[in-house]
């Protein structure tokens, strides 16, 4: 059946293998190559997201950590390919950690000498830049498209007679084909799921479910805005009830399912995770939220602001506050009593919509009266190219009326940009109420008022600029006057006298703005505003001629403003928007709104995105996890004719049978998988694999493990597997308990730690990587999880070891 064999050249750093001889007793220790914790090699910073130091390793670091590795093959020339996972452990702190292949060359200490050491020679990143990833990356936006431990989390690799390699990825699972540079060469190949036909066996990071697609695109707009010079980190603003969690912290109903006719598929809610995007280092504040349970459900979540129509209501929840448990509220507030924009941001929606028709001077002043920490705001922009304030591309007649007296309905409205910004502030008021009903009985907002004796700040400062009323659509140039004149209205003007005057006049002086481009690019709306480019260069101007880049941020449904602002005003923060009201194939339908920017147009992903995709209610349970976290496949191996790979899921499926692991067989040739698959049972105290390769054609070896380290650890061991009939469990026999393997020659003497002198042990977490050099010797390495393993000594970051084993019993014969 012709065993595989990795046959010891004379090379001086391979393991010098002995003469025909009888096995020892049990597995003793061969030969021993150690690689130290802090091995570096040329690259990008890394580990910005993975924490606080760790085991006396200071993060993050100026290069690209080596380790660890989750997979080995032999080169035949004394070197060997290992393979780095996905980083630092999730998805979330590894976007800057780059996938690669290093060749190491071990000089291992044996009993016929060797220095014990482990030389890193080169290496060649996975990159993708034929864009045959058809989702979000890290490094979307680049030529090259390096591949990330936030993009996939690789954990096996096998090399192919054509000299191509195959990954094996746990994010998916997919399986991941690159030529021997590291270039993709073909999309990721998913697992389908043959207990329910139609559908693949997923996991929670798998980038074609919405629940997974936050981080990724943030990732990709994050880079984007780095590699122009921008280190301010990208803000997420989604539609609250998307929020994973809100809905039981609030009592938000999910997405409701949508009308017949729609072509809108139900769909969950609990698709953003705040842990997880802070994880990655983003700031999260949700829109729009009015409520106050709802407000403190998300306080709870730790989001880091709120927008709000009711900027007294939102005050009165943060104020209310006890963000850190002793019992005392007021936490977020500052000693003069204001709210502390270091620790919330508390977002005045439109200035203050519930209280103060939207987007006027009064509303901003409403949302100044209420110490909000930012007046949110849209724009439209004029004929002549002044920024104006103004939610819908259109002067609404629900909103706005003629200032002359004469009528204005829908039939008369005008676009913003086909008027003057003096057409639109003498034309025009817009003072009106919002109503429920077509009769004008039900308030929308009950607070809601236009009186103008409520907001004598908007009424001074009209007069003083020559404004016709108070209520005259303001332009971004009279907001930023006004919040000054507001300023000093409480500070030495009429309103020096009121009882809020002094906290009135500090939150004004330090008060931002959240300013948004009102763009809609779907095909039916995109001619009724300016184009995303010189839309955002309006905004911008009017910011920065007043100097206002630390105070002012730009934000937008419309990626392609957005990224516009990154690549020519590096100084400016961004506001990615996300939210979901669907436009139904039927328009007519009640509901139907105009799509926001989630929802595709056509079979495309709509223009809103900036080219990124996005898996469109694809979400649970229509799409189970089925596949656990860190639960893909960490093993693969390939069969000798080289003709198909046996990926092995880590865990157990949701739904399968308890203990019992999955290799499917898929065929090279026809890129599919045959159906045919294999179990593995785990032992009473295995948890996961680490490891899978063949031996010939029906014999392998599996590191089986616990999930402990040091005195903790118990599990560590190689198992030999026979594979049997399809559907059926494998074979299964102890090859070695890594933690007891004889050290009669003292090979691993002078080392420092649990675990060495006459029993050598492997007491470390993960053991990913297995190679076979003959029928009774096999070479084992550890994965470091670099910084975070400390298998040997508590506190002090593993070193990576390269160790061969004289098994007692030789391989093929089970």
């Amino acid at each position: 059946m012709g065993l595989l064999v990795s046959v010891a050249s004379c090379a001086n750093n391979e393991p010098r293998l002995p003469e025909p001889e009888p096995p020892p007793e049990k597995p003793q220790l061969f030969g021993r190559a150690v690689l130290p914790a802090d091995t570096f090699a040329e690259g990008p910073a890394s580990g910005e997201f993975s924490g606080t130091n760790k085991n006396g390793v200071q993060i993050p670091f100026a290069k690209q950590p080596v380790q660890g590795f989750s997979a080995v093959l032999d080169n035949r020339d004394g070197s060997y390919l290992v393979m780095s996972d996905n980083g630092y452990g999730s998805m979330e702190n590894s976007a800057d950690f780059h996938l690669r292949v290093y060749t190491v060359r071990p000089s291992f200490k044996s009993k016929q000498g060797g220095s014990g050491s482990l030389a890193v020679e080169k290496f060649f990143e996975l990159r993708d830049p034929d864009k045959k990833v058809p989702f979000a990356i890290t490094n979307h936006f680049t030529a090259e498209r390096v591949l990330t431990g936030a993009d996939f989390d690789i954990e096996s690799m096998q090399r192919t007679q054509d000299g191509t390699f195959w990954f094996g990825d746990e994010f998916g699972p997919f399986l991941l084909h690159t030529d021997n540079t590291g270039k993709l060469l073909e999309a990721p190949i998913p697992l389908p799921d043959f207990e329910n036909e139609g559908r693949q066996l997923r996991a929670p990071q798998n980038p074609f479910s919405e629940e997974a697609s936050a981080v990724r695109v943030m990732n990709a707009v994050r880079t984007h805005a780095r590699a122009h010079g921008n280190r301010k980190a990208p803000v997420f603003s989604p539609a609250y009830a998307l929020i994973d969690d809100a809905n039981a912290a609030t009592g938000v109903p999910n997405r409701l399912a949508p009308p017949a006719g729609s072509g809108v598929a139900a769909s969950t809610s609990d698709i953003f995770n705040v842990a997880s995007l802070h994880s990655a280092g983003y700031p999260v504040v949700p829109w729009t939220v009015n409520d106050p349970a709802a407000m403190k459900g998300l306080l709870a979540l730790k989001v880091d602001g709120i927008i709000s129509d009711q900027s007294d209501v939102l005050f009165q929840a943060v104020r209310d506050f006890d963000a850190n448990g002793d019992g005392t509220p007021g936490d977020f507030l500052d000693a003069d009593g204001l709210i502390d924009r270091t620790k919330f941001d508390a977002q005045g929606h439109r200035g203050s919509r519930g209280l103060r028709p939207e987007n006027t001077l009064p509303a901003m002043e409403a949302g100044l009266d209420n110490l909000v920490t930012t007046l949110e705001t849209d724009t439209g922009i004029s004929t002549d190219g002044i920024p104006v304030l103004d939610h819908d591309p259109r002067i609404e007649a629900a909103k706005c009326r003629r200032a002359d007296g004469t009528p204005y309905t829908t039939a008369d409205q005008v676009l913003v940009k086909d008027l003057t910004v003096a057409q639109v502030q003498n034309q025009f008021i817009c003072d009106l109420l919002l109503y429920k009903d077509p009769g004008r009985t039900v308030q929308t907002y009950p607070a809601q008022s236009n009186d103008r004796s409520l907001s004598p700040v908007s009424v001074a400062f009209a007069a003083n600029k020559g404004l016709p009323d108070a209520y005259t659509k303001p332009t971004l140039q009279n907001l930023f006057d006004f919040v000054k004149f507001y300023a000093e209205y409480y500070k030495s003007g009429a309103g020096a006298s009121h009882p809020n005057a002094v906290k009135r006049a500090r939150n004004a002086e330090r008060v931002r703005f959240n300013i948004e481009t009102k763009i809609n690019p779907r095909a039916a709306y995109a001619a009724r505003t300016l184009a995303p480019a010189p839309f955002a260069e309006a905004v911008v101007k009017v910011i920065l001629d007043n100097g206002m880049a630390e105070r002012a941020d730009v934000q937008s449904f419309d990626f392609r403003s957005l990224l516009h602002v990154q690549e020519k005003y590096p100084q400016l923060r961004t506001v990615y928007l996300f939210g979901d009201s669907p436009v139904y194939a039927d328009p007519s339908i009640t509901g139907s709104d105009e799509g926001t920017n989630l929802q595709p147009e056509g079979d495309h992903t709509t223009p809103w995105l900036g080219g990124l995709p996005w898996p469109y209610r694809s979400t649970a349970p229509g799409f189970t996890f089925r596949v656990l976290g860190s639960g893909g496949f960490e093993g693969m191996a390939l069969t000798p004719d080289g003709k198909k790979l046996l990926p092995l899921l880590e865990k157990t499926l949701v739904g399968g049978k308890n203990k019992t692991l999955l290799i499917h067989e898929f065929d090279i040739e026809s890129r599919r998988y045959t159906g045919v698959k294999y179990e593995y049972v785990l032992e009473e105290k295995g948890t996961n694999i680490g490891d899978f390769i063949l031996v010939d054609d029906t014999h392998g070896l599996v590191i089986e493990r616990d999930g402990f380290e040091r005195d903790q650890a118990v599990h560590k061991a190689i198992f030999e597997v026979k594979l049997t009939e399809n559907g059926k469990p494998v074979q299964k026999r102890l090859a070695v308990d890594l933690m007891k393997i004889a050290d009669p020659n003292g090979i691993s003497s002078g080392s420092e730690g649990l675990g060495v002198g006459e029993t050598f042990s492997f007491p470390f977490t993960t053991i990913e990587d297995v190679v076979v050099f003959d029928r009774r010797h096999i070479g084992v390495i550890n994965d470091n999880n670099y910084p975070f393993g400390a298998g040997r000594r508590e506190g002090k970051a593993e070193e990576t070891e390269f160790i061969v084993i004289d098994l007692d019993q030789e391989l093929g014969k089970l």
